[in-house]
């Protein structure tokens, strides 16, 4: 286990994995790959609700906040800022760490597979909420039960560029494997429905992040156990566990895509690695 490298740990997030739906086929896993993208969408544009295009430009991050609708707009309004604070906040660093469990024996079932991750962010996003610009009248949209705010930060001093296009109705990185962004690490993550939209779109960016960590660092652990087997028999169980960790910084959420068919979430974001002292 590798020591949180800022010290005191300002943000904590903390999950499960998901089946894999591409990517390294390691069961339980939810790893995706990364890639680049091919030829343009304008930045920033909601008019297509599936599909949302925030990359940056100029130094500018544009995120979108959501939250829940409310009795009050302004309320959903302020949480969802709360949100897309977070969402910058990734800009300044996240340490994380994600492990996969494989136990397997002599009857079929004792095949086991899990996969843990926790993400500490370097920052407290409240820090960036009075720096987000937007305009209520043409940054704020209500639909399905959900408000969503697309704000703006400036003051960014590293933004990658890239082009992207859709195929057969999906972009291109939801299709394709290529492993960067020139020079960015690009990160793919994708979630089924976690109860609300903004668990589940927090669950797809975080699995995009830990997507990125076996790229960084990482750790194997081997043992034999006695067991007596699922099955009621005795046996050994063969126990093999994995740890990748890394820290990240320049962290942004450039795309974002709802399959419709399937009801899965597709983050994909770039990033850039920060070597840290063990």
């Amino acid at each position: 286990m590798v020591r949180f490298p800022w010290g005191i740990k300002q943000a904590e997030c903390r999950g499960r994995g998901e089946p894999a739906v591409r990517g390294p086929r390691w069961p339980g896993a939810l790893f995706a790959a990364g890639c680049v993208l091919a030829a343009a969408i304008p930045a920033g544009a909601l008019d297509n609700s599936d599909h949302w295009v925030t990359r940056p430009e100029s130094g500018v991050i544009t995120v979108i906040g959501v939250a829940g609708r409310q009795r009050k707009l302004d309320d959903a309004i302020a949480d969802a800022l709360a949100d897309a604070a977070r969402k910058v906040s990734l800009y300044y660093g996240v340490y994380g760490e994600v492990s996969v469990v494989l136990k397997s024996g002599s009857n079929y079932l004792d095949y086991y597979a899990d996969t843990d991750y926790s993400l500490v962010i370097r920052q407290d996003a409240d820090a960036y909420l009075g720096s987000l610009v937007y305009n209520k009248e043409t940054d704020v949209f209500e639909k399905n039960g959900a408000v969503y705010v697309r704000a703006r930060y400036s003051g960014v001093s590293s933004v990658p560029e890239y082009k992207s296009e859709l195929q057969n109705g999906a972009p291109s990185w939801v299709r394709e494997y290529q492993a960067e962004i020139p020079g960015f690490m690009a990160g793919i993550g994708a979630s089924k429905n976690k109860g609300s939209l903004q668990r589940t779109l927090r669950a797809s960016y975080e699995n995009a992040i830990v997507s990125l960590l076996p790229r960084l660092a990482t750790k194997m652990e081997g043992s034999v156990i006695d067991n007596q087997g699922r099955g009621g028999e005795g046996g050994k169980l063969t126990q093999n566990v994995s740890v990748s960790y890394g820290v990240l910084s320049n962290v942004m959420i450039l795309e974002t895509w709802f399959d419709k068919r399937t009801g899965i979430v597709w983050t994909l974001l770039a990033a850039k690695p920060v070597a840290i002292n063990e």
